[in-house]
């Protein structure tokens, strides 16, 4: 029995002209956008069309959430029922909005909230990160903390797969630590904030008033928290969403458990295929789909109500 877990995928995969085909051509999908742009009080096509604002951490993770959400009202509409799902860092909004845990009139305002803090906590500081691909975590660790003794701020922000983690900090910090291991193989990643770092705490203890007045439900399925590696509960959320700014991410972790719950599909929402590739490093054996566009829809709906399922 197929049982779909959903990957809802973070910042970073952000594209201009992202989910316009989607808009025009399936009104499911430009009712949950529009009414997301409501909520959050943006013109999100706009930004999804805008390479400028969409490079902007306050108006990208608006954009990526409310299409992820679009994206899984259409595999609603479709009868696609979903067992589980789990997102990177951002992810985890659309995630706890699309299993009922929170509303969109509550999410999209709060996703606001965490970009434009985000976006200020980075400043004008010189924020780096990079994948270390095939890592000796216990060396990387080793290395972080000999340099955090010296005063750089650098550490693990992500454990994506076996095969990939993520280091950040400050550019100082990130550069000491690549040259402590010279035998590794590093990606600098594009992006302007060490996210999941400590360089985000202040950010993180400022966006608790927001949570505060929102109210969270139990849900229609389980949502693994990044921080915790467990099922998000209601008493739990805003605590675990506080953290998660500031805290490293356990992607990793999160698709063990889905599979060990008995997911066998993993449907990954939004651009790019970046979440399948952790998915396929780290479960091999389950079936991978992507949905950005509406060809890449029609093909899993196709494949998901009687083709084979292939990768």
């Amino acid at each position: 029995m197929t049982k779909i877990g959903l990957l809802m995928n973070g910042q970073g995969t952000e594209e201009v002209g992202m989910g316009n085909d989607l808009y025009q051509n399936y009104p499911q999908y430009r009712a949950v956008i529009d009414q997301a742009s409501a909520c959050a009080q943006l013109d999100l096509p706009a930004i999804m069309n805008d390479a400028t604002l969409l490079g902007q951490t306050r108006y990208a993770q608006p954009a990526l959430v409310a299409m992820n959400v679009g994206i899984n009202a259409l595999l609603m509409a479709a009868d696609i029922a979903v067992a589980g799902a789990i997102g990177l860092s951002l992810g985890e909004y659309a995630a706890l909005i699309t299993s009922g845990q929170l509303s969109l009139a509550d999410g999209m305002p709060l996703v606001v909230e965490r970009g434009a803090l985000m976006q200020a906590a980075i400043g004008d500081q010189a924020h780096a990160m990079a994948a270390i691909l095939k890592p000796d975590i216990a060396q990387v660790k080793a290395a972080c903390a000999t340099l955090q003794a010296q005063g750089q701020q650098v550490a693990i922000a992500n454990y994506n797969s076996p095969q990939q983690i993520v280091v950040g900090g400050t550019e100082a910090g990130v550069a000491a630590l690549l040259t402590a291991l010279p035998e590794m193989r590093a990606l600098r990643l594009p992006v302007k904030g060490a996210f999941h770092t400590v360089l985000f705490e202040q950010a993180a203890l400022n966006f608790q008033p927001a949570l505060d007045s929102v109210n969270f439900e139990v849900g229609d399925y389980p949502v693994i928290s990044n921080t915790t590696a467990k099922p998000f509960t209601p008493d739990s959320i805003r605590t675990t969403l506080v953290e998660q700014i500031a805290h490293p991410t356990h992607f990793e972790t999160g698709l063990r458990q889905l599979a060990d719950n008995g997911v066998t599909t993993f449907i990954e929402v939004g651009p790019g295929k970046t979440l399948s590739k952790f998915a396929r490093q780290t479960v091999p054996d389950l079936a991978r789909f992507n949905i950005s566009n509406a060809a890449q829809f029609e093909a899993v709906i196709a494949s998901l109500k009687g083709e084979s399922v292939n990768d």
